[in-house]
């Protein structure tokens, strides 16, 4: 799991990403901070405890944006603790016990980092914005040098895995480059428009063997996800045709997930029919032997069609049984939508009784690969 705290680090980074302190940079705009988010919620739901450092947003917004996520309020009470850096920038007073009063105090920053630090055992911690914790000395550099220099030494001591936002572009590049050379790894972000955006992201730096070559990712409403086959809004268009002619087959509910290279993991994107917020509840994690194996993780993974036929009594439905049984769901079923040969992406469909149709899901195949190519006219 080292491997992938951070996006798409088992696929580029030969061994076990080494704990410490990284730094994620990018222009204002690239998805920085929803990234930052995204890295947040994949710990959280795993019960990794955490502390999140903000600065530009306040912490009832944060924890609003990693509901939207599918972090529970339960979740979030329970494993994070909020260091409100925000108050104090927007002129505010704050009630936590966990604020500091003035940016412009760089003993007074450490100490509440400290204490932010009690009862926790190596939790992972994150600080959005870095670049709004040093603004205050930028007219200052030796003192913006000392608190950068006491901050990571401060959470690589009593942390493990750690992640600082830098806005690029807005600092003098002496100073930049100082905190390249502190911290463990860099990874870099960037955001090219030719006839649409695009959103790629490398590790520029880390201190193990490692490629840096540019990946491509989206963001969107459940975070951000690394595709590398097959643009977002393309499996978005097709998954809704996908859902549609599965509702016209008669299925209760259907949905389309994007299998996430970064995180290992299958995000809805699409769905149709009777919901009823089941998929705030899923949560398919590839790597995971419980929540990786049942029907949406097994054809992510083989790119074989997978059939649950009875959902009350399947082992390996165990995860997501009391949800799908009380929204009367009987038997599904998961199809893998592939570009290039590989999925891509997968649709998860649902029946009311037992026992999956086969007519059903010949149907459902048909319309795969009438989508199949559609994916596969930009991505051949």
């Amino acid at each position: 799991m080292a491997s992938e705290i951070f996006p798409g680090a088992s696929k580029i980074v030969f061994g076990p990403l080494p704990r410490g302190v990284y730094l994620l940079s990018g222009p204002p705009g690239v998805g920085k901070t929803c990234f930052a988010h995204t890295f947040l919620a994949y710990g959280l739901k795993r019960k990794t405890p955490a502390i999140f450092v903000v600065t530009d947003k306040s912490p009832s917004a944060v924890s609003q944006d990693l509901n939207r996520i599918g972090v529970s309020t339960e979740v979030s009470g329970e494993f994070l603790r909020i260091v409100d850096f925000y108050s104090a920038k927007s002129g505010k007073v704050s009630e936590s016990r966990y604020a500091v009063k003035s940016l412009d105090n760089p003993v007074e920053i450490n100490i509440v980092l400290s204490e932010s630090f009690s009862g926790l055992m190596e939790p992972m911690v994150y600080i959005d914005s870095m670049s709004s914790v040093i603004s205050t000395f930028e007219d200052k550099p030796q003192s913006a040098r000392g608190l950068v220099e006491r901050v990571v030494a401060n959470i690589r001591e009593k942390g493990s895995f750690s992640l600082l936002t830098l806005t690029e572009g807005v600092h003098e590049e002496r100073l930049v480059r100082f905190i390249e050379s502190i911290v463990d790894g860099v990874i870099e972000m960037r955001m090219e428009s030719d006839e649409e955006l695009r959103r790629l992201l490398r590790y520029k730096t880390v201190r193990e063997r490692h490629e840096s070559r540019w990946m491509p990712f989206h963001i969107f409403g459940r975070g951000a996800v690394g595709v590398s086959s097959a643009p977002l809004p393309k499996i978005e268009d097709v998954g809704v045709g996908l859902c549609r002619r599965a509702l016209e087959l008669g299925c209760m509910m259907a949905w389309v997930g994007v299998i996430d290279e970064f995180f290992r993991r299958v995000v809805p994107v699409i769905d149709m029919g009777f919901e009823e917020g089941y998929l705030t509840t899923i949560d398919i994690d590839l790597d995971d032997p419980r929540r990786g194996y049942g029907p949406t993780g097994t054809a992510a993974r083989t790119g074989r069609v997978t059939i649950l036929n009875d959902a009350a009594t399947e082992p390996s439905f165990e995860p997501w049984r009391m949800e799908a049984m009380g929204r009367g769901y009987g038997s599904s079923a998961a199809l893998p939508v592939k570009s290039g040969g590989k999925p891509v992406a997968v649709l998860n469909v649902y029946w009311r009784e037992r026992g999956f149709p086969e007519d059903v899901i010949h149907g459902l195949e048909s319309a795969i690969k009438d989508a199949e190519r559609v994916l596969g006219e930009d991505y051949a």
